[in-house]
C-alpha cells in the first residue's frame, strides 16, 4: 500500500509495546512527583499553621487549675494564655465543652484571682487561638478560629469592658 509515494508499513509490537510503556512510565512519574509535592506541601503549611497558634498552657497553670476547680462539669479543649486586657497581668482564654455545647470564655486576671467573661460560641472541631496586637496599641486582639463538619470560621476579638467584643469574623455562625 502506497501513501503519497512511501509504502506504508505497520508499526512493529515492539515498537507500539515501547511506546506505551514510555508513556505509563510518564505518567507514573508525574503522578508520584504530585503527590510528593503535594505532601511536602502539607507539610510545610502544617508546619506555618503550628507556628501561629498559641500553645495550650500546662496542667500546672495557676489560671487553668482555677478554671477546672470553678468549673468542673467544664471539658477544657484548648486554653492558652497572654495579656488581653493590657495590664501586665497573663489571662487564659478556655475553650471548653459542656454537655452538647463548645464555649469560650476568657479568665481575666486580677490581684484576688480571675473573673470570667460570659461563655460565647466556639467552634466545634479543630480549634485554634492566635494573638495580634493588629492595632499596635491598648488591649491585644485575638483570633478564635476552627471548624464545625467541614465549615470553618474565625472571629476577631478584643476585650472590652470586661467582655469579648468581636471586631470582625467570618462563617463563625456556621462552625460554632
Amino acid at each position: 500500500m502506497r501513501e503519497n509515494g512511501r509504502e506504508k508499513t505497520a508499526a512493529s509490537p515492539k515498537k507500539t509495546m515501547i511506546g506505551i510503556l514510555a508513556v505509563v512510565l510518564i505518567c507514573f512519574t508525574a503522578f508520584g512527583a504530585s503527590r510528593f509535592l503535594k505532601e511536602r506541601d502539607e507539610t510545610i503549611n502544617a508546619a506555618r499553621r503550628e507556628l501561629t497558634f498559641a500553645p495550650m498552657v500546662a496542667d500546672d497553670n495557676e489560671a487553668l487549675i482555677a478554671f477546672r476547680e470553678q468549673f468542673p462539669e467544664r471539658n477544657v479543649v484548648l486554653a492558652c494564655k497572654e495579656d488581653v486586657t493590657n495590664d501586665s497581668l497573663p489571662d487564659l482564654l478556655v475553650i471548653y465543652t459542656e454537655g452538647d455545647l463548645t464555649r469560650f470564655v476568657t479568665a481575666i486576671a486580677g490581684q484576688d484571682g480571675y473573673t470570667y467573661t460570659e461563655p460565647i460560641p466556639a467552634p466545634i472541631e479543630n480549634q485554634g487561638i492566635q494573638f495580634k496586637n493588629i492595632d499596635k496599641k491598648d488591649e491585644m486582639e485575638f483570633i478564635i478560629s476552627g471548624e464545625k463538619k467541614g465549615a470553618a470560621g474565625y472571629a476577631i476579638y478584643r476585650i472590652i469592658d470586661g467582655q469579648p467584643k468581636d471586631l470582625f469574623g467570618d462563617g463563625m455562625d456556621d462552625c460554632c
